[in-house]
């Protein structure tokens, strides 16, 4: 197997570990509004389940697209070398 289909799979690990990662996070999601908060800690982690969710939200989406992007050159790639010296015509 070629080193860059190695890291394409790392690559595509790394997105589907961050999703799992975010269901788990999700999990814990509190998505109603608590107005009488008396000592304010229900407030706190929503926030804080809402910090971590959008860093693993903008985490997911640069690798995604950055998965993306090396999978189309790695086809391109893969297409126009397949295309220029094909088998047996050397």
């Amino acid at each position: 197997m070629p080193a860059s289909i190695g890291v394409l799979i790392a690559m595509s690990l790394v997105v589907a570990i961050l999703a799992v990662y975010r269901k788990v996070v999700a999990r814990n999601e509190d998505d109603i509004v608590h107005l009488t908060d008396p000592t304010g800690q229900l407030v706190k982690n929503q926030l804080k389940t809402m910090r971590s969710l959008r860093s693993v939200d903008r985490a997911g989406v640069g690798f995604t697209i950055a998965t993306g992007v090396y999978a189309i050159v790695l086809l391109a790639f893969y297409l126009y070398t397949g295309f220029t010296h094909p088998p047996g015509m050397m």
